[in-house]
C-alpha cells in the first residue's frame, strides 16, 4: 500500500515563516558632513540597485538624515520598525550593518526578534545568509564589531579632547561672558564677550556685598542682561571665570587655562567660600566598592552604605525612605563575584581565542584595508586641486571669496581622508593590543577585582557592566542590564571551543548569559 493514502495525516508546520518581496530601504550617516558629501545618496542608489537585481519591491525609504547609531532610540529607525511590522514587509535593505546599528548586543536582539517575525536585515556590504547558523553568527559578530569600532573611535576622540583640556584649551560652547573664536593657528579658543564686564560685576556684588542670587539677577536685568537664578548659581561655581578649567574628562583635575580670566582667583574663592567642606558621603570606602554602582530594583536609587559599629559589619542600602532595601556587603560582594565567574575564561583557551578573535576582526576589517589605495588616490587628487587653486588665486584668475570658500572645503575633505587613512593603518596594532588586554582581563576577573583598591574596583566594574548592577531585595538576586561587548563575544567563543573539544554539537549562542546561580540573575539582552 502506497504512502499517498496516509497523506491526510501529515502535520503542517504552523511556525513556518513566509517571506515576500516587499522591502524598505534604510540609509544613515552619523555626520552632517557626510550628508553634504552625498553619502546618503550613494547608499540609496546602491540599495535601489540591489533591490532591483534581487526582485525586491521597495515600499518606503527611511533615514536619509544624520543620526548616531550608538543608540537604537533614533526617530527614523523606530518609525521604520513600526512601519515594516504594520505593513507586513519582510525585508530591510541597508548598505552596511554599521549603518543599521552600532549598539552591539541590543542590535543582535533586535535583528533576532525581527527574524522571528519573518523580517530580514539585508546588507549589501556584508553578504551573509542569516537563515544559516554561520550567517547568523557572522551577522551578529559584525554588529558587535561595529560597537567595538565605535568604542575605539570614541576612545581616540576622548583622548584628543583630554589632551586639549590639559593644555588649557576650553572645550564646548563658551560660557556667559565669553565667546567662541579661533586663534592665529586656527585653534578654537574663548575670549571675552560684551557681557564680560557684567559677569565681573555679578562676582564682585556676591563677594563684597553678600547679595542673594535673586538680588543679583534683578540688578543684571536692569543693566540689560537677563539670566535665570539657576544659571547664575552654575556661573558662580565655574572656575573658568578665574582662568582655570575643570572637566569630567580630566578626572577631577583643575588645570590652568590659556584664556583670559574675568575675575581673580581670590574673588572666585571668596564667592564660593561656603562650599569648602566636602560631604562625608563622598568619602571613598574600600569596604563598599559597589556603592553607586549597584542600585535598588524597587526604587531605582543607587545603593549607599553604612557600618553597624557593634558588629563591625558593612551594609549596602538604598536612599529612599521606607524602601527597606539593604544587604550585608560580604554577601552582595559574593553575588558580584559569582557573576564574574560566569565570564571568566579558562587560561587554556587564551591562545586559540586570541587567534579566533584576531581572524574574525580582520575578516570584517578587510573592506577597510581594501579601501586604503582608493583613499590614497583621493587624497592625491585633492592635494592637486588645492595646489592648482592656489596657483589660480596667485595669478588673479579667481577672487579671494571664491578661493577661501573652496580652500576650506578641500582642506576639510583632505583632513577627513587623512584621518580615515590613519585609522585604517593603525587598526591592526591597536587590535592586537585590544585583544591581548581583553583576554588577560577576562582570564583573571576574580583575582583582579579582589586585589584592586576602591578606585580600581570601580573602574573594572564600569568596564565590564557599563550600566551597573541591580539588586532585588525581595528575591535576593543581582541582575546586570548591559555587558561589555568584547566580554560577550569572548564568552561566546570560549563556550563554543569547549563544546568542540568535548565532542558536543556546536550551537551558536545568542551572546547573552544563560547560567543562573543561587542569589543572582545574569544579564539579559
Amino acid at each position: 500500500m502506497g504512502l499517498e493514502h496516509f497523506q491526510s495525516f501529515a502535520k503542517q508546520n504552523t511556525n513556518k515563516i513566509v517571506r515576500n518581496n516587499k522591502a524598505v530601504i534604510y540609509t544613515r550617516v552619523s555626520d552632517i558632513k557626510q550628508k553634504e558629501n552625498t553619502s546618503l545618496e550613494s547608499q540609496k542608489q546602491l540599495c535601489e540597485d540591489f533591490a532591483k537585481q534581487n526582485g525586491y519591491v521597495v515600499y518606503a525609504y527611511f533615514g536619509g538624515i544624520n543620526e548616531s547609531a550608538k543608540t537604537d532610540e533614533r526617530k527614523a529607525y523606530k518609525e521604520m520598525l513600526a512601519y515594516v511590522k504594520r505593513k507586513k514587509i519582510t525585508n530591510i535593505i541597508v548598505y552596511s550593518l554599521d549603518r543599521y546599528s552600532r549598539t552591539g548586543g541590543l542590535a543582535i536582539a533586535t535583528v533576532e526578534n525581527l527574524k522571528k517575525k519573518g523580517i530580514k536585515v539585508l546588507s549589501i556590504a556584508q553578504n551573509v545568509d542569516s537563515d544559516t547558523p554561520t550567517g547568523t553568527f557572522m551577522q551578529g559578530f559584525h554588529l558587535l564589531y561595529s560597537r567595538y569600532d565605535n568604542d575605539v573611535k570614541s576612545t581616540n576622540t576622548i583622548r584628543g579632547m583630554r589632551h586639549r583640556l590639559l593644555n588649557g584649551y576650553f572645550m564646548g560652547v563658551a560660557p556667559l561672558g565669553y565667546k567662541n573664536t579661533r586663534n592665529e593657528s586656527n585653534k578654537p579658543i574663548i575670549v571675552h564677550s560684551d557681557q564680560a564686564p557684567l559677569v565681573k560685576k555679578a562676582f564682585l556684588w556676591k563677594a563684597n556685598e553678600n547679595l542673594t542670587n535673586v538680588e543679583i539677577v534683578e540688578r543684571l536685568k536692569k543693566l540689560g542682561l537677563k539670566i535665570y537664578k539657576q544659571r547664575i548659581s552654575d556661573m558662580f561655581r565655574n572656575p573658568v571665570y578665574c582662568g582655570l578649567l575643570s572637566h569630567s574628562l580630566i578626572e577631577g583635575k583643575v588645570v590652568k587655562g590659556i584664556h583670559k580670566p574675568i575675575v581673580s582667583k581670590e574673588v572666585f574663592l571668596k564667592v564660593n567660600g561656603v562650599n569648602k567642606q566636602k560631604s562625608k558621603h563622598n568619602v571613598k570606602n574600600g569596604n563598599l566598592p559597589l556603592k553607586g554602582f549597584a542600585s535598588c530594583a524597587s526604587c531605582k536609587s543607587p545603593l549607599t552604605g553604612f557600618i553597624v559599629k557593634a558588629k563591625g559589619i558593612y551594609y549596602y542600602k538604598c536612599k529612599t525612605n521606607g524602601c527597606s532595601c539593604n544587604r550585608n556587603s560580604g554577601i552582595l560582594h559574593q553575588y558580584f563575584k559569582d557573576i564574574l565567574s560566569i565570564y571568566q575564561i579558562d587560561k587554556k583557551l587564551v591562545a586559540p581565542l586570541k587567534k579566533q578573535l584576531k581572524w574574525t576582526f580582520e575578516y570584517f576589517n578587510k573592506t577597510d584595508k581594501d579601501n586604503l589605495p582608493i583613499l590614497q588616490k583621493n587624497l592625491k587628487v585633492l592635494e592637486d586641486k588645492i595646489e592648482k587653486m592656489q596657483e589660480r588665486y596667485v595669478i588673479g584668475e579667481i577672487e579671494v571669496e571664491l578661493y577661501r570658500k573652496f580652500k576650506d572645503k578641500f582642506t576639510n575633505e583632505k583632513a577627513e581622508i587623512e584621518q580615515e587613512i590613519q585609522n585604517s593603518s593603525s587598526l591592526s596594532s591597536n587590535l592586537d593590543n585590544y585583544i591581548e588586554k581583553a583576554l588577560l582581563l577576562f582570564s583573571n576577573l576574580h583575582k583582579i577585582w579582589e586585589l584592586s583598591d576602591y578606585t580600581g574596583k570601580q573602574k573594572l566594574q564600569k568596564i565590564l557592566f557599563p550600566d551597573g548592577i541591580v539588586y532585588n531585595r525581595k528575591n535576593d538576586r543581582v541582575q546586570t542590564s548591559s555587558i561589555n561587548p568584547i566580554m560577550e563575544l569572548t564568552s561566546c567563543l570560549s563556550k563554543s571551543l569547549l563544546k568542540n573539544k568535548s565532542g558536543q554539537e556546536l550551537v551558536l549562542p545568542n551572546l547573552s548569559a544563560s547560567v543562573t546561580s543561587a542569589g543572582f540573575k545574569p544579564a539579559t539582552s
